[in-house]
């Protein structure tokens, strides 16, 4: 009969803490599982914020390049322009052909100019900077299990012996 209820109570307290173990550490799968998730979900977001910063330097590289060339391609323009214009109203005799060259120095110069700025507005615009992701929300540890705590032993009522009192 003592060998059962020995038996009977170890069980009891098999099934009682083996629960608990065994559901702590499916919560701590679970807890690990979202962790490696979390971690690669922010991963991927990090790899394609870098992707689109590559291609949004690109972009802008291509942009700068670009401008250079048409900001380029109008000074040398403006001044075979200027020098043209100079060199008509000094040939020009009279002030009447020194305003009319002018004047055509002046028309050439407002189509470069209208040139230029049709050219500038034909760039391809690298657009806005990517926005750096912000990380997701971490996942919450599990609730550890508490451990109850074990019952106090209060000392009994300690009394002098007899033969040590003197």
């Amino acid at each position: 009969m003592k060998k059962k209820v020995i038996a009977i109570s170890l069980l009891t307290v098999a099934a009682l803490f083996g629960t608990t173990v065994s559901a702590s550490a499916d919560a701590a799968s679970d807890y690990k599982a979202q962790l490696k998730a979390w971690d690669d979900a922010n991963k991927a977001k990090q790899a394609a914020y870098k992707a689109a910063v590559t291609t949004y330097a690109a972009a802008k590289k291509a942009e700068a390049a670009a401008k250079k060339a048409i900001a380029d391609k109008f000074k040398t323009d403006s001044a075979a322009s200027k020098a043209k214009t100079n060199a008509a109203v000094s040939a020009a005799t009279t002030a009447e052909a020194k305003k009319a060259a002018r004047a055509a120095g002046k028309a050439e110069m407002d189509a470069i100019v209208a040139a230029r700025n049709a050219s500038l507005a034909a760039v391809a615009s690298a657009g806005a900077a990517p926005v750096k992701p912000t990380p997701l929300a971490k996942p919450v540890a599990p609730v550890k299990p508490t451990k109850t705590p074990k019952p106090n032993r209060t000392p009994g009522l300690v009394t002098p012996s007899p033969s040590t009192s003197s």
